[in-house]
């Protein structure tokens, strides 16, 4: 009989093993779901008074193989913790009046402990008691926990809920628009108590109208601030507690999904809290320099400006953090991921190199791939086009990372008080950047968390401090949007700019104005006019959906600029004017002969009632070269404007 239960044991050992970690939880359900005659608690040799019996060598084996963390199935749940530093560690919970002892696996599990326990069900709590080396008794959350409530974990079950939409595959690139939104402040309908996931639900519908189909959530996992940005995380794989729960998350997705909106969650593995009470800090009581087994201990690589770095080269730790990403694809269909400050993970603020650190982003990128329709982008801000070169070129394989310099560029060139200084050039080249040859290899804005915030503030304030709600704060902020949604890239809006949000965003932020909304209602119009085009959803303007742009036309003296946008096939024309003046005509180059149609003129009345409303007039293009083209033609042009042509489709 013995010589069964080990042979069942190795088998079922080698089944598991050559499973992913996620099919593994799912093998592991259907283990617990088979064994309902449940096998008692597990035994350990230290720590506080605790239930106990020796397990069967199949459930062994089958312990020493279950995911970490907790899964449920209908016979219970099993629980498993990696804790290499403990004497000992037991598990209490709302489903037994006393400590429960934990396994202490064999080799080649090392430092991992484990226990069934039959009586659990999805909503009760829990915690991990780690009784450390000195014989303390260190209290703990699940490191892989799903939520965080009081101070505890709580066992949940994914399968519970039931999704609505079928799955969900993104545009390509070039058909992006994000939209980046900070959870605790953007729809507070009642009190800031009520921001959060449930709430930007009630949102979806104006952000498709607008034509967003990207949300960028700012960090969304349990954090160390009731309500602040979110760069200090505590429980990864837990949901933000005043946010809402895993199913008003998942309810998120799922309701943006049925809109065609995608839904990408800001990680944060570049450090972890710098506050010396956050979980996984010290976790089994070995405090190697005060921050503990997840942590580099080496002087070299131990710190960053907001808290200790990851381990990368622990593979218990590389697994921690790659499980968490596969864990938000596959359990809440999020559609891929905004790596914060990837510079401190490849290397020392893009200095170096960090040990570990390539290895775990390619292979990071390379698993979320293997979900279809992954969309993953890097905060580096090195201008390092290796981030987004592919895995098998040496790159690090996301698909786009954002470009500071586009923001500063563009900004300051509306920003400042005097036309004469506004650099022309610099936007020039701003336009004209990429990485690896594809412009959408980038993400641009005009507005983002950082920039309006770490001492920043929004567009319309800087441009005019005194009063942002100015004819000028309103005209360049818009010249700047306009150039934003027609370069070449993937734009990104912040929360409340396209109502012209001021001040300055603060940590934590106050709850967004959505007064300014129908305050500003013609300034949205505006926004959803040029976001259209930019996604061609008229069938007029596919030329901003190509790689292509020429720009033909940099008139310094009068600060006007012009650039045609191509994707092969048809052409899009951009006229820009950073000055205070008005022209009646200004002529420039055409590429083609015939009709060109003003789509969109930001300097149209229906924007603002107070703008000079330069005749929106078709051109027809003469057959006289200029500017490098074969014809040109003369348009109308506000000042501090900017004017999309197109010819109708042939």
């Amino acid at each position: 009989m013995r010589l069964r239960l080990v042979h069942a044991a190795r088998m079922f050992q080698h089944n598991l093993c050559a499973q992913s970690w996620t099919r593994r939880a799912s093998l592991f359900s259907l283990w617990l779901v088979g064994c309902a005659g449940s096998a008692a608690p597990l035994p350990s040799d230290e720590g506080p008074p605790m239930m106990s019996d020796a397990p069967a060598a199949a459930e062994l084996a089958a312990l020493a193989m279950a995911p970490l963390g907790a899964t449920l199935g209908s016979a219970g749940a099993t629980f498993r913790l990696w804790a290499p530093s403990a004497k000992a560690v037991s598990l209490h919970g709302d489903f037994a009046t006393m400590p429960l002892a934990m396994t202490r696996l064999p080799p080649p599990h090392d430092g991992a402990f484990a226990v069934r326990v039959a009586s659990a069900r999805a909503g009760q709590r829990y915690r991990f008691l780690v009784t450390a080396q000195d014989g303390s008794v260190l209290q703990r959350l699940d490191p892989y926990g799903r939520q965080v409530q009081d101070g505890q974990s709580v066992l949940v079950d994914p399968a519970s809920y039931r999704w609505t939409s079928p799955p969900y595959v993104r545009p390509g690139k070039n058909s992006l628009v994000v939209y980046e939104l900070h959870a605790g402040s953007f729809n507070c309908p009642t009190d800031p108590a009520r921001c959060g996931f449930a709430s930007i639900s009630e949102r979806l519908d104006t952000l498709r109208d607008l034509g967003i189909n990207v949300l960028e959530l700012m960090p969304a996992n349990s954090h160390g601030s009731t309500r602040g940005w979110g760069y200090n995380p505590h429980s990864y794989f837990a949901p933000h507690a005043p946010y809402g729960s895993p199913d008003e998350l998942r309810t998120l997705v799922d309701q943006a999904h049925r809109r065609g909106i995608s839904v990408v969650l800001d990680m944060v593995y570049n450090h972890y809290d710098g506050w010396k009470k956050a979980p996984l800090y010290c976790f089994d009581g070995a405090c190697r320099d005060n921050s503990g087994v997840y942590f580099f201990s080496d002087p070299m690589y131990k710190s960053t400006p907001w808290g200790p770095r990851f381990d990368y080269t622990r593979k218990e730790v590389a697994d921690f953090i790659v499980d968490n990403v596969l864990f938000f694809r596959r359990e809440y269909r999020i559609d891929g991921f905004r790596w914060d400050s990837v510079s401190n993970i490849r290397a020392v603020d893009g200095k170096g190199s960090v040990p570990g650190g390539v290895a775990l982003l390619r292979r990071a990128n390379r698993e979320s791939r293997a979900i279809p329709g992954a969309l993953l982008i890097a905060e580096d801000l090195k201008g390092y086009a290796g981030i987004t070169d592919t895995i098998e070129s040496g790159g690090l394989g996301f698909d786009t990372q954002w470009d500071g310099g586009f923001h500063w560029a563009v900004t300051q060139a509306v920003s400042g008080a005097s036309d004469a200084a506004r650099n022309l050039y610099a936007v020039r080249d701003a336009l004209g950047g990429r990485y690896n040859g594809d412009p959408f290899q980038r993400v641009i804005y005009s507005e983002s968390h950082d920039t309006v915030g770490n001492m920043g503030t929004r567009l319309p304030s800087q441009i005019d401090p005194a009063d942002p709600g100015s004819w000028a704060a309103r005209k360049r902020s818009l010249l700047a949007a306009g150039i934003l949604l027609t370069a070449p890239g993937v734009p990104m809006l912040f929360a409340g700019q396209e109502f012209l949000s001021v001040g300055r965003f603060a940590d934590p932020p106050a709850p967004l104005d959505w007064t300014r909304a129908s305050a500003h209602s013609r300034i949205v119009d505006f926004y959803r006019d040029a976001i259209a085009l930019r996604r061609n959803l008229g069938s007029t303007s596919a030329g901003l959906t190509g790689s292509d742009i020429q720009i033909f036309h940099l008139n310094d003296g009068d600060k006007v600029l012009a650039y045609r946008r191509s994707n092969g096939e048809r052409d899009v024309i951009v006229i820009a004017n950073f000055a205070n003046r008005n022209y009646t005509r200004y002529d420039i180059g055409l590429p083609a002969a015939g009709t060109w149609k003003v789509r969109l003129n930001s300097d149209d009345r229906r924007y603002s009632l107070d703008f000079g409303g330069a005749p929106s007039s078709d051109v027809v293009a003469t057959n006289t070269a200029r500017d490098g083209l074969p014809f040109f033609g003369g348009v109308a042009l506000g000042p501090y404007s900017l004017v999309v042509l197109s010819r109708d489709p042939i």
